[in-house]
């Protein structure tokens, strides 16, 4: 998954900055999660600063284009932004799924 800033602008009054990006992927259409990660390490910002909008994937192409928002402090994010977006964006826990035995239990 590569990711490519289209846009970036400065927010001031939101205290935020706000980018359009691309994304160029091979097989299914990254999740936000990942999505989200690969922005929070090309832009040296923390997990819960950034805020996915929309993600927007062409038909027929393997290329989504995005929009996302990083604030300043987390505070001013909750401030700004609906719960159901707070919601959306925040970090899914991973499920372990264990494996059943396939051994019957030795009876004697």
């Amino acid at each position: 998954m590569d990711i490519e800033i289209i846009r970036e602008r400065d927010n001031p009054l939101l205290d935020r900055n706000e980018i359009t990006f691309n994304i160029s992927n091979t097989g299914a259409t990254p999740s936000r999660d990942d999505v989200k990660n690969k922005l929070v390490a090309m832009l040296n910002s923390r997990y819960n600063l950034v805020v996915l909008g929309n993600l927007a994937t062409e038909y027929g192409t393997q290329k989504t284009v995005g929009y996302a928002k990083i604030y300043s402090d987390a505070a001013r994010a909750v401030e700004v932004e609906n719960d159901y977006i707070i919601e959306r964006n925040k970090s899914k826990p991973v499920e372990v799924v264990e494996e059943e035995s396939t051994e019957e239990p030795v009876t004697e």
